[in-house]
């Protein structure tokens, strides 16, 4: 039977000690975390990817309560694949910029109604396949990153646009290492510092994270490596032959989270990606 990897999100409060799973719905496994407080409540948004039937990723969402997460519940379902569920809040209204790169566009939706009712409000660029859009303001200027998946995936590269009233704007490479282009999450600030926070792809996708501090944005991107750390590097009790992967990273005050990776073999999945991929080659038959 063929392997394929799950994530599992883990948690920490208060910047000591191990990290902790956070239980996934038994439908699918979890992955790019994040965090927001909206109605002074806290929220965990992930990927939700659905192994069982359709092999796809939804958006899910947990609150945070009495220092654990509750159950999960879906919030935004499309014909397409969602995942890196990028949430904030404005003027008291939650807003979300979901990954949606098979749909060929990098959207704003605004929260109606919990759970499930999502307004697409804006559209930042079409015709394009960008993964893990980030925000970033730095001096009093507004800062899109995100990643292009090219038909030749050896020429993926991190753009970062600078945004003037809203609208993307000028455009530079930062980045066509495989090893630290593509974000792992928000930016992080810290006493001054803007730190960038990228997924390892080297050895393999997932490998793990690196962070880097911004020097300078614009007109020339600068950043330097501060750090590299892996799965076992958040909890002794990880290792290699458990957990061999990460690749997001997010915190809201003390509280942090990030998603870890492992190959598992369950029947379920076998049977829908061979349900998946007949459909797929008989899709105009």
């Amino acid at each position: 039977m063929r392997q394929f990897h799950h994530y599992w999100i883990a948690y920490r409060d208060g910047g000591k000690g191990d990290f902790q799973i956070v239980e996934p719905p038994s439908y699918g496994w979890t992955a790019d975390p994040f965090l927001v407080e909206y109605e002074n409540e806290i929220y965990l948004f992930a990927e939700v990817f659905l192994y069982k039937t359709e092999r796809n990723g939804k958006i899910g969402y947990c609150k945070y309560k009495d220092g654990k997460f509750g159950e999960w519940q879906i919030t935004m379902d499309k014909h397409w694949h969602l995942s890196y569920p990028n949430v904030f809040v404005r003027n008291g209204k939650l807003y979300m910029i979901p990954e949606s790169y098979q749909l060929e566009e990098v959207s704003v939706y605004e929260l109606i109604s919990f759970p499930d009712k999502w307004k697409k409000v804006k559209t930042f660029i079409n015709n394009v396949e960008y993964c893990d859009s980030t925000f970033m303001e730095y001096e009093g200027q507004q800062y899109m990153f995100t990643y292009e998946r090219c038909p030749n995936r050896a020429e993926d590269k991190e753009l970062l646009y600078r945004l003037e009233a809203g609208e993307l704007a000028d455009k530079q490479v930062i980045s066509t290492n495989q090893a630290g282009a593509r974000a792992a999450g928000n930016i992080i600030t810290d006493n001054g510092k803007y730190i960038r926070v990228a997924q390892n792809g080297v050895p393999n996708y997932g490998a793990g994270l690196i962070f880097y501090q911004i020097d300078s944005v614009w007109p020339e991107y600068r950043e330097h490596e501060i750090r590299r750390v892996y799965a076992k590097d958040f909890n002794k009790a990880w290792d290699a032959g458990c957990y061999d992967g990460c690749h997001t990273y997010n915190r809201l005050g003390d509280l942090e989270v990030i998603d870890i990776m492992g190959l598992c073999e369950i029947p379920e999945e076998e049977l829908a990606s061979q349900r998946v991929r007949e459909v797929f080659l008989n899709k105009y038959r």
